[in-house]
Order: structure tokens, then C-alpha cells, then sequence
């Protein structure tokens, strides 16, 4: 079965990993990707404090060692009656079976915010950052805008910052984090709410909860539909945008509609994964296990001895501090909304991004390595990332 993935990202790769170890020899992989570089992402935040760097890995390298076949594009449009997809300079690509993780779109969301956006914009935080040390500003607002699923890289740097400020014994400084939420971080449950709430307490970080940022504007930062609290600077997250492929259909916002197998609605030979798609978390872990259950099904139809199982997200965040960071992990589907919060690893590889078959093999090439070094605590019954245990015992140090 010749199988097409079209994206760069976590989801794209993971899907590529996961098939052909489910698959073998079964399947015929061609990655089509814009970009021959896969940009870790989740370590920006960690960069203006000189505790880790985003690293750029090379997708032709990952790609031959899974053997699967690339075509440096991108996809403009699917023509899903014609099994083809469009490239942006027109070319037409057939398919046999078609698998998108072509991601999103951000925009920024609260005007006149720094907004975070990832590799290539932590230069402005910086600058932030600079001016609190010259005292230039004391107020420091991190706002987290509405309808944002994935807010851990907020409240990192509102942490990291504050430890900053702490280090450098900086007078008169106020910081403050405002949110929708009705619990800093509710994704976690209640567990992981308590223990980033304990953190921003013993940090100095006011919190604002069940407040919707608006606008920073004449030295306030202004709520919907109202009030306000002094600030300077006010630092986002952008807004996500779907892709609006055309030939798809979409939601309003541009989201590729899927089931729990991610089939493209109405499209029985598309599948599509990641944040590209109308799954309400936008992070690379569940992207990575969406990308896991269309491996799956894709897997089962080339005949691989498999029963597919459908997407159940189960969300793993790494939250940096400053200091000891805290692993917590939330099965959201679960009636009580099992949790867990601790200060040793959860999961294996203790990366930012638990993907299933792409974290091991980033792991095993040397390609991820933690910001501050790693003590790695290893427990009975913990959350091995991949699948099938096999009686391995992994153990690193610094």
C-alpha cells in the first residue's frame, strides 16, 4: 500500500515511525514535506534564560532511516475524487491513501502583547526580560487569550521570569498572570492546578483567574468585558488558526473534521492528524498520538496484524520552573479526570513531547537533550512511552 503523509511536524513524523513499525514492509511511505527541517519546538520558551535552545533535526535523515521517500512541497489543495493532492507550484501528486499533518496557523491574539510564537520570536521576550533588570518596567502581565487549549508555555515563563527576578533581587516588581480558566492549568485536573497554583504563590505571581485578556492599552491591561489591572508589558500566546485546505471540508475556523480513527469526514482514503484537525488540545504529544491511531488504521488495512485502537487523548506537559521542573499527566477522558503531578518523570523518554515512536528514536540519536541535564528516577508501573514493555530498563544521568 503506497501511503502519503504530507506535513513536517510531530505528528507528520510520528505517523511516518509509528507505520512502518507497525506496517513493515507492507507499506510504500513518500513524506511530503515544505521544509527538510523538523524545528523542536517546546524548548523556546526555555531560551531567553539560557536553559535550553530549540534544535532543528534533519527530516531527510529521520525519513532514510525509516525508509520512507520525500518531496520537498508544500500542499496547496486535495482533489480527494482523483486521489491527488496539489503542491504550491502546481505540480499533482497521486496518492493511495492520504495522511495530513500540515498543522496551523498562529495569529497574534491580545493587541499590543508580545506574543510567543515560537522559534524566531523569543527575541522580543528578551527584550523584556532586559528591561526588568534596568527597571525600566516593574509590571509584567502574561496573559492567556481565549480559546487557547495548551497554556503550559505561559505559565513557564511567567515561573522562569519570576525565578529571574527572585536570583536578581529585583525590587518593586510586580508580575502577574491572568487567564480564562476557572484553575491555573485545568487541563490537569485538580492536582496539577494545585501544584502550579503553590509554584506562582511561592514565586510572587498574582493570579488572575475566569478574566479574558482584551488589549494592553495605556499602561493597563484590559479584560472582556471588563476591568482592568496595571501593566507595562503583556506577554501572549497567539491565536490558532486552522489550514482552510481547500478540497477538504472544514469547520469555521478552518479544522479538518475527523473521527476516532482520524478518517477525514466523508473521505474514506484521508486521514489527518495534529492541529490541523478539530481536536480541541493543540499540542504535540496528542498531536503525536492522533498520529499513532491513523498509523494504526492505516496499518490494519495493508494488512499488518493489528486491531486499531481510536484516539483517547491522554495529556503529558513537562513544566519548566527555573528549577525542578514538574511532570504532569491527565487522562482528559476519564469521569474523574485521573492526574498526576511529581518532580520525576512520568514517562520515557522524560522529554517535553511524549510521542510514542518519535521520542525514542530522538532520544536514541542523541538528537533531544534537556535543558540543565537530567536526573532520571525510574519506578515500577510508570508510563513507558513506548508500546509493548519488553522488559527494558533505561537509565541516564547527567
Amino acid at each position: 500500500m503506497r501511503v502519503t503523509i504530507v506535513g513536517g511536524g510531530v505528528a507528520a513524523l510520528e505517523a511516518m515511525i509509528a507505520l512502518r513499525r507497525l506496517a513493515e514492509e507492507r507499506v510504500d511511505i513518500e513524506l511530503v514535506t515544505p521544509t527538510a527541517e523538523f524545528a523542536y519546538r517546546p524548548l523556546a520558551v526555555a531560551e531567553p534564560f539560557g536553559l535550553g535552545k530549540v534544535r532543528e533535526f534533519d527530516i531527510v535523515r529521520i525519513a532514510q532511516m525509516h525508509g520512507a521517500r520525500m518531496h520537498l512541497a508544500g500542499v496547496g489543495a486535495v482533489r480527494p475524487e482523483e486521489h491527488q493532492i496539489e503542491t504550491w507550484d502546481g505540480r499533482r501528486l497521486e496518492y493511495e491513501v492520504l495522511l495530513l499533518a500540515i498543522g496551523a496557523s498562529q495569529v497574534p491574539a491580545v493587541p499590543g502583547a508580545v506574543t510567543m510564537q515560537g522559534p524566531g520570536y523569543t527575541e522580543r521576550f528578551r527584550t523584556v526580560l532586559r528591561e526588568l533588570e534596568t527597571r525600566d518596567v516593574t509590571r509584567v502581565a502574561f496573559a492567556v487569550p481565549a480559546g487557547t487549549s495548551w497554556a503550559l508555555p505561559l505559565y513557564e515563563l511567567a515561573l522562569m521570569t519570576a525565578k529571574r527576578v527572585g536570583d536578581l533581587g529585583l525590587p518593586g516588581v510586580e508580575l502577574s498572570l491572568v487567564t480564562p480558566e476557572a484553575q491555573p492549568l485545568e487541563l490537569f485536573g485538580q492536582r496539577g492546578s494545585a501544584a502550579v497554583r503553590e509554584l506562582l504563590e511561592k514565586r510572587g505571581v498574582s493570579l488572575h483567574t475566569g478574566q479574558t485578556p482584551s488589549e494592553l492599552s495605556g499602561g493597563e491591561l484590559r479584560f472582556v468585558p471588563g476591568g482592568t489591572i496595571p501593566a507595562e508589558r503583556v506577554v501572549s500566546l497567539p491565536r490558532v488558526r486552522g489550514p482552510f485546505l481547500a478540497g477538504l471540508p472544514h469547520d469555521g475556523d478552518g479544522f479538518i473534521p475527523v473521527d476516532s480513527h482520524q478518517y477525514v469526514a466523508r473521505q474514506l482514503d484521508v486521514y489527518a492528524a495534529g492541529d490541523a484537525t478539530t481536536c480541541a488540545i493543540k499540542q504535540g504529544g496528542v498531536a503525536a498520538q492522533q498520529a499513532d491511531a491513523a498509523a494504526e488504521s492505516i496499518a490494519a488495512r495493508a494488512g499488518a496484524p493489528i486491531d486499531p485502537r481510536p484516539f483517547r487523548p491522554v495529556v503529558r506537559g513537562l513544566l519548566l520552573t527555573g528549577a525542578e521542573p514538574r511532570f504532569m499527566r491527565s487522562d482528559v477522558t476519564a469521569t474523574d479526570q485521573i492526574s498526576d503531578v511529581s518532580e520525576h518523570s512520568l514517562w520515557w523518554p522524560p522529554g517535553k513531547i511524549a510521542g510514542r515512536y518519535l521520542a525514542p528514536t530522538l532520544a536514541l540519536d542523541e538528537l533531544e537533550r534537556p535543558p540543565g541535564g537530567l536526573d532520571v528516577h525510574v519506578e515500577l508501573g510508570s508510563d513507558p512511552t513506548p508500546p509493548g514493555g519488553g522488559g527494558r530498563l533505561h537509565v541516564a544521568g547527567r
